[in-house]
């Protein structure tokens, strides 16, 4: 073999070796961007946690913002320090904590007597038991089975003797409406009460009054919130359909619609945004009825499960008669309460938006109960606060197909060796 043959075949040969190591580092580089973990968690929002007062720990209520960029679950919701760290919480809604609690106290009528036209009803509570008190928030009364519409004065009493005023309410039974019981606003302990039936010149009787203490709302009123949603109103075939828009996702549990005009009653219906009817509890009609010196009004619709879908529509049954002149639409909304230990390491943020994020379990959960009997401070949250993440480059399509890219590579070296070969054989 000649020495001009023997150069060419190392020549070749070096080339070749070249080739093979340039191909196993681009098969490498592939290799390692393709394995190398994609895991880094981002937070588009966030927002400043403004501490309103000092101690162990700090509660805040999530706002309009908070529902609208987080996850639907809130699974993505975290706390941080001043070091970026995590930092322990736990969210405590008031509707999943509400317990609904009713006890029921009867009575017996002890004295009636009627003065200047008026009617008085005295009854005396009924103890459960020996050495119990008598707790109560509402009166229940059995009405008479005529229409009527009375104003009832309502006091109270430790001994049937010494008299309180506690407020002027209303009774009545009209046109299928019924308002059969006085809200007394809080618990209270008393034995005795009156009624006493304003310009009762029909005689109508009451004989009967149930105190009742029901502790449904008592846990979760400070959880709720009013808003004024964007809605949009259609009229046709009887019909008055008011599209109600929640984009952030709010937990929706009453409306009240907002009307003009009087003396109407209607029924009222709410459907899902794919058309599903959505259950009510209460008064299933809205109405306004307008006397001489008194108005009977229910403009409230109440959701039996709290309605967090972006879209939803309230239907009003009009039959015949003109449509109402929708003029607002209120909901009642229920929030969340965040709380954490504040160990010091603080300004703390809020972040939320992590599509990827899945729902952090901590021990301060297990602590619930006791944080609940220290006094918390309630913070507030700031303005919201959006990250700009730069985004990658895309890459060419054959790059993004590693199984395309390696088949060529793969191809390249075979047909280089094979020509390697032939090319030694004829110089041999």
């Amino acid at each position: 073999m000649t020495s001009r043959r023997l150069k060419w075949i190392r020549r070749t040969s070096l080339r070749f070796m070249m080739i093979v190591f340039f191909v196993s580092l681009l098969t490498g580089r592939d290799i390692i961007v393709a394995s190398s973990p994609i895991e880094q968690q981002e937070w588009p929002f966030s927002k400043a946690i403004e501490l309103q007062g000092s101690g162990s720990y700090q509660a805040l209520f999530l706002d309009e913002e908070v529902y609208g960029g987080a996850s639907e679950s809130l699974r993505d919701l975290r706390i941080v320090n001043q070091a970026g760290k995590f930092v322990p919480f736990y969210r405590d809604s008031g509707y999943g904590e509400a317990k609904e609690q009713s006890t029921t106290y009867s009575s017996s009528l002890v004295r009636t007597a009627i003065k200047d036209g008026n009617t008085l009803l005295d009854f005396k509570i009924t103890p459960l038991g020996d050495n119990v008190d008598v707790q109560g928030n509402i009166l229940s009364i059995e009405l008479p089975e005529l229409d009527f519409l009375k104003h009832i004065d309502v006091y109270w009493s430790y001994d049937g003797n010494q008299w309180e005023f506690i407020d002027q309410s209303d009774l009545y039974r009209a046109d299928q409406l019924v308002k059969s019981s006085i809200e007394l606003g809080s618990e209270h302990k008393f034995e005795f009460y009156r009624l006493t039936v304003l310009n009762n010149v029909e005689k109508l009787k009451f004989p009967s009054l149930q105190l009742i203490h029901n502790t449904e709302d008592l846990q979760w009123l400070e959880y709720k919130k009013v808003g004024k949603p964007t809605y949009e109103v259609k009229q046709g075939d009887g019909v008055t359909r008011i599209i109600v828009n929640n984009e952030s996702r709010l937990r929706i549990n009453e409306m009240q619609l907002l009307t003009e005009g009087s003396n109407f009653t209607r029924s009222v219906e709410l459907y899902d945004d794919q058309g599903v009817s959505i259950r009510t509890i209460g008064e299933q009609d809205i109405y306004r009825l307008d006397f001489k010196d008194v108005q009977i009004m229910n403009n409230t619709i109440i959701a039996a499960i709290p309605i967090s879908i972006p879209q939803f529509t309230i239907k009003i049954n009009n039959r015949d008669d003109s449509p109402l002149d929708i003029v607002g639409v209120h909901t009642e909304y229920i929030v969340d309460k965040l709380v954490f230990e504040d160990t010091d390491e603080g300004p703390y943020r809020l972040l939320y938006g992590n599509p990827n994020a899945i729902q952090p379990q901590y021990d301060i959960v297990n602590f619930k109960a006791h944080i609940e009997q220290e006094e918390v401070p309630l913070g507030k949250l700031g303005t919201q606060v959006t990250a700009h993440v730069a985004k990658e480059e895309p890459t060419a399509w054959w790059q993004q197909q590693k199984v395309w890219f390696n088949g060529i590579i793969i191809f390249v070296s075979i047909l280089l060796v094979g020509l390697l070969i032939k090319k030694m054989n004829v110089s041999k």
